[in-house]
């Protein structure tokens, strides 16, 4: 029999198990939601490709807008708390960059559904996979709840990339999944390190600090290392990128885009947290880092002569401007990467579609040549995809302008305040190479607007036009009313 103490005593248990869960519903409803997708999909099975297709965006969509719906609302009611054994942490800078995600993650399906586009039962939960990976990762202030997510979102990945099937997406996927693998042992036994010298392995708990604070400096800084390689293979740094180019120039738009945006979000504020609860200074290695990404993603960019693998370039260097907010104060670095992250992610799904839409019969190392005469042919998409990239570049009337002012605002501030070297070349390196973008960015809309061809490109019609001018709007509208979009996500 059962003691009585024990019966007892469950209730109380049970309550500490799930106290803290009514703070985690969006992603509660997420999680729930693949299971959903995955019994409904049972029932599609066989049936009409084009109406098996409509459901699953119907259902995709209607978790992603019931999810968005409780993550405003607990974004805008400033709701913290400790969840899952103080595994996971809700406060206000999760759960803007939470909602941000969901946004993100809503409007590339409801585009995609739009559009017509392809929606198979893989892609949507490899979709959700990240999604759900992403909202954890933000959440996340215990080392294996840290592990797991990213593994999720790499999970996701995987899944997308390996779909294709031809000998493009073998190129592309293979390296990425062994790429991936690696990296993941490596952040596993960091881990395993740190929980070694610290005792525990809370980023919040004081016995991190600590250990990792009296620790001998070349062990903590190894498992440091390992751990970072784990987080920056996510962000697609140096020396870490190499699987970026293949891998976003074998994707479609839709997931081109997701794969560029939610998971560099979130990893991006995961190491907002996490430097600044480790006691070791890091501004030197982020600085160094953050400066060979944007050389390598900028300079590689320069060479390339097929558009889909010049964004995925410039994709690199944007993901050290996303992590330069973690050499910010923390309200300041939140602030900022948020700003960033919104305008970074409406230029590149805007730019990402349009340059999806160029009709090839087979790969070209060099498809310049086709976008000649693209802006006589179809003025409203050229000059939406003009406007992409003003704004992946950083220039006025594009949000990413203020952004970039911010950013660089901050980096003088910090040098003002610490006198340091690596990041005054930060600065000075970060406003050569947006200089240098201004290149390769206008490569093409010089052939759209230049150059004579015959296009080869769907007809000009409202129906996809307004899409993409909305995505313009917004990016000015950022430019024009910062505060307004600052008091989004301010409680």
């Amino acid at each position: 029999m059962i003691a009585d103490g024990l019966m007892q005593a469950l209730p109380n248990q049970l309550q500490r198990i799930l106290q803290g869960y009514e703070h985690i519903l969006p992603e509660l409803v997420i999680a729930a939601w693949i299971l959903v997708s995955i019994v409904g999909d049972l029932f599609l099975v066989g049936g009409n490709e084009k109406s098996a297709r409509s459901w699953r965006y119907l259902i995709a969509q209607g978790g992603l807008i019931l999810a968005l719906l409780l993550a405003y609302q607990r974004m805008k009611h400033g709701t913290e708390g400790f969840v899952a054994f103080r595994m996971l942490w809700v406060n206000p800078g999760a759960n803007a960059i939470n909602c941000l995600i969901l946004a993100i993650g809503f409007v590339i399906i409801s585009i995609n559904q739009y559009q017509q586009k392809p929606f198979s039962f893989e892609e949507k939960i490899g979709f959700f996979s990240i999604l759900l990976g992403s909202l954890l990762t933000s959440l996340s202030v215990h080392f294996l709840s840290i592990f797991l997510s990213i593994e999720l979102m790499s999970l996701g990945t995987y899944l997308l990339v390996g779909l294709r099937k031809d000998k493009e997406g073998v190129r592309a996927s293979l390296p990425y999944v062994l790429f991936g693998m690696g990296t993941s042992a490596m952040l596993l036994y960091g881990l395993s390190l740190i929980y070694g010298l610290t005792g525990t392995m809370l980023i919040l708990d004081s016995a991190f600090s600590r250990g990792l604070a009296t620790a001998d400096p070349y062990l903590a800084g190894m498992a440091l290392a390992m751990v970072g390689t784990g987080i920056l293979f996510k962000m697609s740094w140096v020396p870490f990128h190499p699987w970026s180019p293949d891998v976003m120039e074998s994707l479609p738009a839709g997931w081109m885009s997701w794969i560029s945006t939610a998971p560099k979000i979130a990893v991006a504020w995961l190491g907002i947290r996490l430097v600044h609860f480790v006691p070791v200074s890091m501004q030197v290695v982020i600085a160094v880092l953050a400066i060979l990404t944007l050389l390598v993603g900028n300079l590689g960019a320069l060479s390339q002569t097929n558009a889909k693998r010049l964004v995925a370039y410039s994709s690199i260097a944007h993901g050290g401007f996303l992590a330069m907010a973690w050499l910010m104060p923390a309200e300041q670095g939140v602030d900022n990467l948020l700003f960033y992250s919104l305008v970074y992610s409406a230029s590149t799904i805007l730019v990402f579609y349009i340059l999806d839409e160029l009709e090839t019969t087979q790969y070209q190392i060099d498809d310049m040549s086709n976008w000649a005469g693209f802006g006589q042919a179809y003025p409203v998409r050229a000059l939406a995809l003009f406007l992409g990239f003003i704004a992946l570049i950083g220039l006025p009337p594009a949000g990413t302008f203020l952004a970039k002012v911010n950013y660089f605002s901050q980096l003088w501030e910090k040098y003002q305040m610490t006198q340091s070297n690596p990041i005054l070349a930060l600065l000075l390196i970060a406003i050569l190479m947006t200089a240098v973008s201004i290149y390769y960015y206008l490569r093409i809309p010089y052939f759209m607007y230049f150059k004579k061809g015959e296009a080869i490109h769907p007809a000009d019609s409202f129906k996809n036009n307004w899409i993409y001018l909305l995505l313009g709007g917004g990016i000015i509208a950022c430019m024009l009313f910062p505060t307004l979009i600052y008091s989004i996500w301010k409680v």
